[in-house]
């Protein structure tokens, strides 16, 4: 939710990602989707269980990669017969089920159709993870020569698992590899935070320089750590497990990345277009956002748990009978399915499949409808569209049956109580060829009767109607001094639609008026020296559930009986559960200044407003949905009359 100013002196602060003290607890959790989405898997090929990777050179063949060292074309729905590449005397494949050596990912150069250029990442014969590259010198372009490999980097791997396992290049042109930690052992591999070694890291590399002599590829001048005696020049990032498939999304040039957890959590990472190189994402110090504390076999200490020096995920989550080992799709960018245009796709190879979207500067998830069992990779083809490998079996993602969606425009709308109306815009989006219409009504949230009309409608469309439609709802105004107001409105029942992802919002009721006296209610503390400040809180969890903190004062801290507390606690989910304590201290005698205080143990999205009654100054702290919040003095909040 963004903050908007009232025309009056209004400020507004975000809570910094701080360190909470050790008495503001982390919470685990599974998020929940607000709705599971419907979708068709089309069963394309069978048989393909070493199959391990998926993936185009930008013409109308699909490329199976098999983990037993061939590279087999799949076009017009047949799996040719002849192997596009051969290699299965260099790599080292057991064909036991749970060994994960072999050949693993294979990516074409962005020119390939004009100098013929793949990479491979496999397991050599003697145990050695390598990057090679081939290429189609003869006349026939389904076959490319053995005899054209030239080796570019060779990876020493001290176990059978998490080896180099991924290829992709990225907007910048430059190569990236993603290695795992080395294998298992009774604990995790420190590799992961050890510069002098490639594993457990993303590496980039040039491959359009030094063509035809080796090492076949430069350092690119702009990796994060050339220099560093203390790190190789061709680590981009560092702090994973087992990065079982990245992507970068082929319209924004976001970097999304899924890493296997050990034994609690499996995470999502995300990184921005742009964004310089040099992250570390924190394992085996942490896994997800769950802090493992463990330095075990690190040849230096490393950054303890939630230090500023690890980038966090956007989400993680745990491990169950349908949640293990996850792994990375691509950003859906093709034209048979709308809705799902830029998803990050994911799943599990234990059979929970979801999709993550960015809305604005939070990250949702939402699983998908089916499970799909021994998930193995997902792929996509030159024109955008998703396939899947699971059991041995190909499939392509086809469709999904919410060809219809309705929802809001923003997430929040603010508008000053002098204004008469609040205006919401409901959209409809995908096929117009029916009818159809959705409810819409109000909740309160700090927001009562006397701010707001309660209001239940009906929109609709009818045949091949795409025009937005505007629901005005009433707001009065009044002379007495209350702070900003918030009521929810939200979208139900909708007939011959799905509702989107954004189905609610919340509106902001600016109060325009100036003096007065804060008056406690359920949901408003009135704390300081009579009562001077009002403090109120709203929430949204995981589930996109709404509500508002409710109130509870505690007892006067001076000596002056007329004196209303200065401190209070609010309660979320339940009155024996107080998420918060706020404190509004009076230190106008030491820095001329009241101070303000919050402490929170959640991770839901919320938003503190405290109005000075006296001067109809706003604060306004916020805690981002998934972030724990931190404990905050704010020692300059109002200044004292």
């Amino acid at each position: 939710m963004s903050e908007v100013a009232p025309t009056r002196s209004v400020a507004i602060r975000d809570i910094a990602p701080l360190l909470l003290t050790a008495a503001v607890l982390w919470l685990w959790f599974q998020p929940t989707p607000t709705h599971a989405l419907s979708y068709e898997l089309t069963q394309v090929l069978t048989g393909q269980g070493d199959v391990v990777a998926i993936t185009h050179a930008g013409d109308e063949r699909l490329f199976l990669v098999s983990k037993e060292g061939r590279v087999f074309i799949f076009r017009n729905g047949v799996r040719e017969p002849a192997p596009y590449l051969d290699i299965r005397s260099r790599v080292l494949f057991t064909g036991e089920p749970e060994s994960e050596q072999g050949l693993l990912s294979v990516v074409f150069h962005p020119d390939y159709q004009a100098n013929g250029f793949l990479f491979a990442a496999y397991t050599r014969f003697d145990g050695t993870g390598v990057v090679s590259r081939f290429s189609v010198t003869g006349p026939n372009p389904d076959q490319a020569s053995l005899g054209s490999e030239r080796l570019l980097l060779e990876v020493p791997q001290p176990g059978p698992n998490h080896n180099l396992n991924h290829l992709a290049f990225g907007p910048d042109g430059y190569l990236y590899i993603s290695s795992g930690d080395g294998g298992y052992q009774p604990e995790p591999r420190c590799t992961p935070q050890e510069g002098d070694n490639l594993l457990g890291k993303i590496l980039r590399l040039d491959v359009d320089s030094n063509i035809d002599s080796p090492p076949y590829h430069r350092i690119p001048a702009d990796n994060p750590f050339v220099g560093d005696p203390d790190v190789l020049d061709e680590i981009w990032g560092l702090g994973l497990r087992n990065p079982w498939r990245f992507t970068f999304d082929s319209v924004t040039g976001d970097l999304w990345l899924a890493d296997v957890g050990h034994r609690t959590r499996e995470e999502i990472n995300f990184l921005a277009s742009g964004t310089p190189g040099g992250q570390n994402w924190g394992f085996k110090m942490m896994e997800g956002f769950f802090c493992r504390g463990s330095m075990d076999g690190c040849s230096e200490p490393i950054p303890p748990c939630f230090s500023p020096a690890y980038t966090e995920p956007i989400l993680d989550y745990g491990q169950d009978g349908r949640h293990c080992a996850v792994i990375g799709g691509p950003v859906y960018r093709g034209a048979s399915i709308p809705q799902l245009q830029g998803a990050f796709l994911a799943g599990d190879y234990c059979g929970a499949t979801f999709l993550v979207r960015q809305v604005g500067q939070s990250f949702v998830r939402t699983d998908l409808s089916e499970d799909v069992f021994g998930l193995v990779t997902f792929g996509e083809d030159s024109s955008g569209e998703v396939y899947l490998l699971a059991e041995g079996t190909l499939y392509r993602l086809v469709g999904v049956r919410e060809d219809v969606t309705v929802g809001f425009t923003e997430t929040e709308l603010t508008v000053s109580e002098s204004a008469g109306v609040a205006r919401v815009m409901v959209r409809r989006q995908g096929d117009t060829t029916s009818a159809v219409s959705v409810r819409v009504r109000t909740t309160p949230l700090t927001a009562g009767a006397g701010d707001f009309q309660a209001t239940t409608v009906t929109v609709a469309w009818g045949i091949g109607e795409t025009a937005n439609r505007f629901v005005e709802i009433p707001v009065f105004d009044d002379a007495e001094l209350e702070g900003n107001e918030r009521f929810q409105v939200e979208l139900f029942s909708p007939e011959g639609a799905e509702l989107a992802a954004q189905s609610t919002l919340q509106v902001v009721i600016v109060d325009d008026d100036i003096g007065g006296t804060c008056v406690p209610t359920d949901t408003a503390l009135c704390l300081g020296g009579e009562g001077r400040f009002r403090v109120t809180l709203v929430w949204e969890d995981f589930e996109g559930n709404t509500g508002v903190g409710h109130a509870v004062p505690l007892d006067a801290v001076t000596d002056n009986p007329a004196a209303v507390s200065s401190s209070g606690l609010i309660w979320f989910f339940g009155p024996d559960n107080m998420e918060m304590l706020v404190k509004v201290l009076d230190a106008c005698t030491f820095n001329g200044y009241h101070w303000v205080f919050l402490a929170a143990a959640t991770t839901v999205d919320y938003t503190v407003e405290i109005l000075d009654s006296q001067t109809g100054e706003v604060w306004t702290y916020r805690n981002p949905l998934g972030t724990a919040s931190p404990a905050t003095t704010d020692v300059q909040a109002f200044s004292c009359l």
